[in-house]
């Protein structure tokens, strides 16, 4: 059993407290695109709304047919001056990963809080979820970190940003020889295959940290092993929330 299972929620309380109590998010505004099908809120948008409602922020949801739609949604967001956040929840229905890189990049930079668009001025909400997971975890420039799903979009900034920050990091990819990763201190899993890391890919002692929603990439025998993880669900999920609202507290209306 892990010395240390994180407790993603009890992390993101602290976080969310700080932001309630700084009243930097009291009457900014938000808006969450969704277009995956469904004309009800999906539990991710769910959370992120009463998140952003509780910290005071006016969020508004709205539901667009189809990418077309979608298309034509962002672009009045995207100069529209009563709004100062925008996120587009993924998947998007119908698109193609290719499409889905060209909508997510013609959101407006400057509001972009999820850092979606490559030219966003904010990072990634995961990427900021996981620098604060190394940190609660005393990770250091030491340690060696790979990040297995390298080539996906999560997976690319990560180890950018990782790297940039001083750290010493390998990228891998799903079809790499995963048995190489008893090399590692850290393995951060972020290709959303359910159980694609196992027990004998990893050394006992590892540190993982699981982006692999919705039901993880580390198989039971691999958490197990390892000093310190982030569970699936409740891990970094949390931590994810609430970066993006640290994000839309940094803009100023």
């Amino acid at each position: 059993m892990p010395k240390l299972v994180l407790d993603g929620k009890k992390e993101a309380e602290k976080v969310a407290k700080f932001l309630e109590e700084s009243e930097k998010l009291l009457g900014k505004s938000l808006l969450i695109l969704q277009c995956d099908g469904h004309a009800e809120e999906s539990i991710y948008v769910r959370l992120k709304r009463e998140m952003g409602e509780r910290l005071g922020v006016l969020v508004t949801v709205s539901f667009a047919k189809n990418k077309e739609e979608l298309r034509e949604m962002l672009a009045d967001a995207n100069t529209d001056e009563t709004v100062d956040g925008i996120l587009v929840q993924l998947p998007i229905t119908g698109a193609s990963k290719e499409e889905t890189e060209q909508i997510l990049y013609t959101i407006n930079p400057e509001k972009d809080i999820d850092g979606l668009n490559p030219k966003s001025r904010f990072i990634p909400a995961v990427v900021g979820a996981v620098e604060r997971v190394l940190e609660i975890f005393n990770v250091d420039e030491e340690q060696t970190i790979v990040v297995v799903g390298a080539m996906g979009e999560v997976g690319k900034r990560l180890t950018l940003r990782l790297q940039k920050l001083g750290y010493q990091v390998t990228g891998l990819d799903k079809g790499d020889d995963l048995m190489s990763l008893k090399k590692y201190d850290v393995v951060i899993a972020a290709t959303g295959v359910a159980g694609l890391i196992k027990g004998e890919m990893v050394d006992d002692g590892f540190i993982g940290i699981d982006l692999g929603y919705t039901n993880g990439d580390f198989s039971h025998d691999a958490f197990e092993k390892a000093l310190m993880i982030t569970p699936v669900p409740g891990g970094v999920g949390p931590l994810t929330i609430v970066s993006l609202f640290e994000s839309l507290s940094s803009i100023d209306q």
